[in-house]
């Protein structure tokens, strides 16, 4: 709710530093509290059920990438443990589409903050777009590799 709410705030907010930061959050919500969150409402829908949330490591410190991999050894992220026998009962598809729904939220989500970015000023606006554009990028990298749509594409029929 926060991401959402921000994007609409923000441009009353005339204190520059401020107003940033506020976008900077807006952008990191909608980022990052998405993923799980779609991934369990669109589980729900399709009959996918979960045991509970945690606090775990991504797996992209699977990929191997010297400085990312390290450094997200060390990050928490936020997990959705799903209920692997639900997962049995239900169409590939379904699931497939569970998996997909986190990924396409966190690389479409973000991309809201940008048109207040600009409000806020141009080279504001191109470093939030940049931003934005290089998270796509490295998450179609990543999921493909081990993240989600790699286990979407492990679902078998």
């Amino acid at each position: 709710m926060v991401g959402l709410a921000l994007p609409i705030v923000t441009p009353h907010i005339r204190l520059f530093p401020v107003n940033a930061l506020l976008v900077l959050v807006a952008w990191f919500c909608l980022w990052f509290f998405s993923h799980d969150l779609a991934h369990h409402i669109v589980g729900r829908i399709l009959g996918v059920t979960f045991r509970y949330y945690f606090i775990g490591r991504s797996a992209i410190i699977r990929l191997g990438l010297p400085v990312i991999s390290e450094l997200m050894r060390v990050v928490p992220v936020l997990g959705l443990e799903i209920d692997k026998p639900s997962l049995s009962s239900i169409p590939a598809s379904r699931v497939r589409a569970m998996y997909g729904s986190g990924v396409v939220s966190s690389m479409l989500l973000p991309w809201l903050a940008i048109p207040v970015g600009f409000t806020i000023s141009l080279p504001f606006g191109i470093l939030i777009t940049l931003l934005t554009l290089a998270n796509d990028v490295f998450t179609l990298y990543f999921t493909v590799q081990v993240g989600d749509l790699h286990h979407a594409r492990m679902v078998r029929s």
